[in-house]
């Protein structure tokens, strides 16, 4: 029974870790802005539809975080945010696809890369 038990600790383990996500938007996402300048990152809730976002570091160091959420279509890949992702008076609602390790979000005329990895904005 003893061994039994030793050979089922790390099965526990991990099962009370969570053992990772599955969910393609697991982790950090860091806006590509095309340049050496640092852009807004997300964290999506793989378990729920709450956006951690992170804007992109003022002058003084510091960031903000606007309240978001996001809907993802798992068939289509298909992924809304809501959120004022640039400040208010801009796009609210923002839609793209998932790719390989990167999206494109889409709001009005302005259009958002991001890339999977890196730390979050402003840490």
């Amino acid at each position: 029974m003893r061994k039994f038990l030793f050979a089922l600790l790390p099965v526990l383990v991990l099962a009370a870790c969570g053992g990772g996500s599955n969910h393609p938007l697991a982790g950090n996402w860091s806006q590509d802005t095309g340049s050496e300048a640092k852009g807004m990152s997300l964290e999506f809730d793989s378990t729920g539809t709450k956006v951690v976002v992170h804007t992109a570091p003022r002058a003084d160091g510091g960031h903000d975080h606007p309240k978001a959420s996001f809907t993802f279509d798992a068939a289509t890949k298909a992924l809304v945010v809501k959120c004022e992702l640039l400040g208010a008076g801009k796009p609210d609602t923002w839609t793209g696809t998932l790719g390989t390790g990167q999206f494109e979000l889409k709001g009005g005329d302005t259009v958002l890369k991001f890339r999977s990895g890196g730390k979050p904005a402003g840490h």
